[in-house]
This record gives structure tokens, C-alpha cells and sequence, in this order.
């Protein structure tokens, strides 16, 4: 890396960091006025409610670093613009594709960092961070999370393999334990959904202990009442823009071993793997602004270029992905359309400044 990467590299990273702290602020003091409504539920206090908040960031952190790095970069290099520092950098025989290629180091390595985020720390956070507000809301139930998640209710000790969205369970374990410690019985249900007030469990298998002897019994479904709540599954049930790429992978298997539609989840998944080219893209549209003729534009209009541009992309990603759900067209379409629209207008525009 030369001295003039270095330099463009601290200049895009510095903006980049501050837009997305501000990013970051705005969205926490958004999502505190709607936690606020849940204080005094249960035990949910503020101190819960802030410290709900607080794992929730690196998830945050990972969505908002696109909008971050496209006003990261328009300000970055603005700066440099408004000083006529990239005059200086191109009558020294730096080309246009040359500041362009800097500028991309820059977000790329800045990207590694959020993906590694994204992907290892972000997830685990999230989910004990949706367990922990569960729990401190008062449900009268212990939940511990994992591959699926046990809770307890009453004299059941209950194991569910995967929360569906929609409130659909899979893989459900269900032990009976009697008050001397004595295991009465355990039912095993292929899945449930909760109807009328009750859960349905489909596909069920029980077998009764009884001393040495046991009894096993078949039933297509069985309706069990529960203190474990659709409310609480809710916040269980796998998102999958939630998941990190090798959690994606296992439900995906999953689904479809199960003969159900895992194409959310596919989506999901080509959305994280095409990640670096969407970084990319955000970079590559915001360098026209720069180089063309609105380079002497104000702090004030480059951030508002900025913003129209993300909120434009997050509504072409938002409306690509579900169309091409709503068609049964390949996921990937989803997930690689809105990145190649941005990269072939911003190349286009780099193009007629030469």
C-alpha cells in the first residue's frame, strides 16, 4: 500500500467510522422509544431494556455499515475535493480508475472487519439478547437457547429443534418428570402449530415408562395445553437476515429434508456471501458525486446525496428479494440484481467523467 493509499485509506475510514456511530445513535435512540413501551412488564426494567440494546449493536453495526460506507466515502473523498487534494493527486499523474482503486481498499478492508462481525459475533449476541428480554418480560418458563432451545414448563422439560417463522415448531422432545424426579414419559412430535389457544402436535410418538417396562404409542396429532406462549417462540423463531452463514446452511438442510420451502432462507444466505459486492457498489455510485460536478457540494448535500441513495438501495434489495420469492425465481437474483444495478450505473457515470 503506497503512501497515497494510506492517506485515502484514513481519510475514508475516519468518515466512514464517524457516519457510522451517528448511524448507530440514531437507530438505538429509535429503538429505545419502542422498547420504552415494555418497561414494567414483568421484570423488564430500563437497566434490561439498555442492556437488551446494547447486544443488539453488532447486529446494527452490520446493517447500517453499507449506508455508513456510502456516506463514509462521499464525505471522504469530498473532503479531498473541496481541498484540492484529488486536483493535486491527478496532475501527478494519478488516474481517475487509480483514486478509484484506493478508495475500494479502503471499504474493502473496512469490510473484512463487519463481516467477521457479521458473522461470529452478531448472531450469538442477537439471540441472547432476544432470550434475555424474553425471559425479563416475566413468561413463567426457563429457556435455554443453543441448536433449538429448552424450556421448562411445569412438571415437562420441553426440546425443540428449530422455531420456524409463523410460529411453527420442529423436532419437538417432550419429557415428563415426575415430582420424586422419576421420568413418567417422553413424546416426540415431528412438528406443532399453535391453534385455538392450544399446540397441535403432528406426527406424534410416546412412549410411557413404567418401572422396567415401557409402552410406545402412535398418534397422527395430539393437543396439549401449554404455558409456553406463541409471544415467547416469537422472538425464538430463526429470521433468517439473523443468521450467520453456517447457521443458514444447517437450516436450509433442514428445511428441505423436511420437504419445506427454504427459498427466505436461501435468499438470506446469497445476501451474505454477496456482501463484499455490495460494499463495493456503495463506493463505486458515490464516486461519480465526487469526481463529477457536484465535487464542490457541501458537507450538507453530500449527506443528503448519501442517505437518498442507501434508502434507495434498501428499497430496490427489499423489493427485488420478495419479488423474486413471490415468482419462485433462483434467490440469488434477490440477492445479486440491486448490487449489479448500482455497480453498472456508477461505472457508467465514472465512465463519461474520463
Amino acid at each position: 500500500m503506497t503512501l497515497i493509499d494510506r492517506y485515502i485509506f484514513r481519510t475514508v475510514a475516519g468518515t466512514t467510522v464517524i457516519a457510522l456511530l451517528v448511524l448507530l445513535l440514531l437507530e438505538s435512540f429509535l429503538n429505545l422509544l419502542v422498547e420504552l413501551e415494555d418497561i414494567g412488564k414483568g421484570g423488564y426494567s430500563f437497566a434490561a431494556a439498555f442492556h437488551y440494546l446494547l447486544l443488539i449493536q453488532p447486529r446494527q453495526l452490520y446493517e447500517l455499515f453499507p449506508m455508513a460506507l456510502l456516506v463514509g466515502g462521499l464525505l471522504g473523498m469530498g473532503t479531498l475535493a473541496a481541498g484540492s487534494e484529488l486536483i493535486v493527486m491527478r496532475a501527478a499523474g494519478l488516474s481517475l480508475s487509480r483514486l478509484s482503486i484506493s478508495a475500494l481498499q479502503a471499504g474493502l478492508l473496512l469490510s473484512l472487519v463487519v463481516l467477521a462481525i457479521g458473522e461470529f459475533v452478531a448472531p450469538p449476541l442477537e439471540q441472547l439478547a432476544r432470550e434475555q428480554r424474553a425471559v425479563a418480560r416475566g413468561e413463567k418458563m426457563q429457556i435455554r437457547g443453543g441448536r433449538g432451545f429448552w424450556a421448562r414448563d411445569g412438571e415437562f422439560f420441553v426440546h425443540v429443534g428449530a422455531v420456524l417463522p409463523g410460529i411453527r415448531l420442529m423436532d419437538i422432545h417432550v419429557f415428563h418428570i415426575k415430582p420424586d424426579a422419576q421420568m413418567e414419559a417422553v413424546t416426540h412430535a415431528q412438528g406443532a402449530r399453535y391453534e385455538q389457544g392450544r399446540w397441535l402436535l403432528e406426527g406424534v410418538s410416546r412412549t410411557a415408562l413404567d418401572g422396567d417396562s415401557a409402552r410406545v404409542g402412535q398418534l397422527a396429532a395430539l393437543a396439549v395445553d401449554s404455558a409456553i406462549s406463541p409471544q415467547i417462540l416469537d422472538v425464538l423463531a430463526a429470521n433468517p437476515s439473523q443468521l450467520a452463514i453456517r447457521e443458514l446452511w444447517l437450516y436450509i438442510d433442514y428445511l428441505e429434508r423436511n420437504g419445506l420451502d427454504a427459498q427466505s432462507y436461501r435468499l438470506a444466505l446469497w445476501r451474505k456471501l454477496l456482501a463484499p459486492l455490495v460494499y463495493v457498489a456503495m463506493l463505486v455510485v458515490a464516486l461519480p458525486f465526487v469526481f463529477g460536478p457536484q465535487r464542490a457540494a457541501g458537507v450538507g448535500q453530500r449527506l443528503l446525496i448519501g442517505l437518498l441513495l442507501g434508502l434507495a438501495f434498501f428499497l430496490m434489495n427489499f423489493l427485488l428479494g420478495n419479488l423474486v420469492l413471490l415468482y419462485g425465481y433462483p434467490p440469488v437474483l434477490g440477492a445479486v440484481l440491486p448490487s449489479l444495478l448500482f455497480l453498472g450505473g456508477g461505472f457508467y457515470a465514472l465512465g463519461r467523467l474520463r
